[in-house]
Parts: C-alpha cells; structure tokens; sequence
C-alpha cells in the first residue's frame, strides 16, 4: 500500500483534496451536510437538521401510506449505524417532531409517527430542500448531472465492493490471550 505525504503547500492547506478523490468526495459530503443544515436552520426551524428534515418527511409520505416505520427501516433507508439513528430519533423525540410508539405484538418495537409539530413543519422543509436541490445544480447541464450521477453510483459500487473485500479478509478476532 502506498503512503502519499501532501509536499504542496496547497494541497497541505485544502487536506490533499486535489491528490485524492476520496478526499474530495469526503470534504464535498461534509460540506454539502453543513449547507442544508445550515440552509434549514435558516429557512425553517434551527431544531432540524438537512438528515432530519429528510428522515422526517420519510416518516409522513409511509405514514400517508398507512406504512409503519421503525428504527432499523431508517438505518437501512439513510445507510448509518443503529446509535447514530437513536441518536438522531432521540434529539427528534424531544424536540416534539415524532413519537415513538409501542407496537402490540412486540414490545420491543417502537413505531414512529410524526406529531402535529412535525407535520407543521413538513411543506416548509420540503420547500427548503427543494431549493437548496436547485440551487447545488445552478450551472450544470442536464447531461452533467446524468453524468455525474453515473460516476457517483459507479464510485459508490467501487466503495461498497471495497468494504465487502476488506469485512472477508479481516481475520475474526479470538478471545484468545497471547
């Protein structure tokens, strides 16, 4: 595996952005969560954030669709990890955006359901990432986003395929002392 050590003042300066493309992807996710955070607190309600925003309109449209959802339904929709999801429910819950509801036949489901709070708030945040949506697209053509649409699956298959390698060849680990 080959170590690359930024020597360009420039690139030390943009964290080799311009040497790795994951970098840049990384540093382009970062930075497009913090706009839509920052546009919602904004335009909204500074209580939400872009990833609750979004999770929230998910729960209404299944909710509409007389859909029940759980907490693993948004770990698989949004592709993060159980505590990052409680943690996000939990900070919606006490917010007053959502309920979360015991479900008869297991106790150990919670069903979630927006309150009317969240309900209230739903067009506007919906307004809101509609136009960040439009605004992050400002000079791009229709075939560039078809295309960079193509490239970011590819890389996202590229990505998933590398985690799928690595997870098969990472040696289980023994409860064995030496």
């Amino acid at each position: 595996m080959r170590t690359t050590i930024c020597q360009n003042p420039a690139t030390v300066r943009d964290g080799c952005v311009n040497e790795h493309f994951g970098a840049l992807l990384s540093h382009t996710s970062r930075m497009l969560r913090r706009a839509m955070d920052t546009r919602i607190a904004a335009e909204v309600t500074p209580e939400l954030t872009g990833v609750r925003g979004m999770l929230l309109g998910e729960i209404i449209c299944a909710n509409n669709e007389n859909r029940d959802v759980y907490q693993r339904d948004v770990e698989q929709w949004f592709h993060i990890r159980r505590s990052s999801v409680t943690a996000i429910l939990q900070g919606m819950e006490q917010d007053g955006f959502i309920t979360r509801c015991s479900v008869e036949k297991d106790a150990r489901l919670k069903r979630l359901a927006v309150t009317p709070k969240g309900v209230a708030y739903h067009d506007r945040i919906r307004a809101s990432i509609d136009r960040f949506e439009q605004d992050l697209q400002q000079g791009l053509t229709p075939e560039e986003m078809a295309a960079a649409r193509v490239v970011l699956n590819q890389i996202l298959h590229n990505a998933q395929s590398i985690e799928a390698e690595a997870k098969q060849s990472t040696p289980e680990r023994s409860n064995e002392t030496c």
